[in-house]
């Protein structure tokens, strides 16, 4: 085994305080501010303070927003989740993922992106690290003024000069 089950998400079946039954079919977007268990359809979206856990015989056609997920069933729609996403092998899911961490079955289907949210500042070697940005800011140069406008800028009161913001710099390691 290649991973430790500390990687998966931990379910607490006390902690379910919504559950769609396998012969029913919600149609809307279902908000919840605890876990949902669907072991039937949703057609719409989900929308969960929780974990939502969708058994092999549930279906979610459309977008879903949680803490957790478990995916055993199909899912037709984006996913974005706070913490973590367990594909297991009989999960299906036909949309783009936005997650902290992710754990795919090598059984299972994902056909979408998947947009993970990394600390570039603690990659290993050959990836983009940020440095540190300079400690002075950079000097622009003056745009030399024509003769005639010289004159008339003696007259007029000198406008306030905007401190320049340095930004950080992105380099490759090899």
């Amino acid at each position: 085994m290649f991973f430790k089950d500390d990687n998966k998400v931990k379910i607490n079946q006390n902690s379910i305080s919504t559950f769609i039954g396998a012969d029913t079919k919600v149609e809307g977007t279902i908000i919840t501010h605890s876990s949902l268990r669907i072991d039937g359809t949703v057609v719409g979206g989900v929308v969960a303070d929780g974990t939502v856990v969708l058994s092999q015989s549930g279906e979610i056609q459309g977008n879903t927003i949680a803490e957790n997920i478990v995916v055993a069933g199909v899912i037709e729609g984006n996913i974005t989740v706070k913490d973590k996403t367990n594909i297991e092998p009989t999960g299906e899911v036909y949309g783009d993922i936005s997650t902290s961490k992710i754990l795919i079955d090598e059984q299972s289907v994902f056909q979408g992106k998947c947009n993970m949210n990394v600390d570039r500042t603690k990659t290993k070697k050959g990836r983009l690290r940020l440095k540190d940005a300079p400690k002075e800011p950079a000097k622009a140069a003056k745009p030399e003024a024509k003769p005639a406008e010289k004159t008339e800028a003696k007259n007029a009161p000198e406008p306030a000069r905007k401190e320049e913001k340095s930004a950080l710099k992105v380099e490759t390691l090899e």
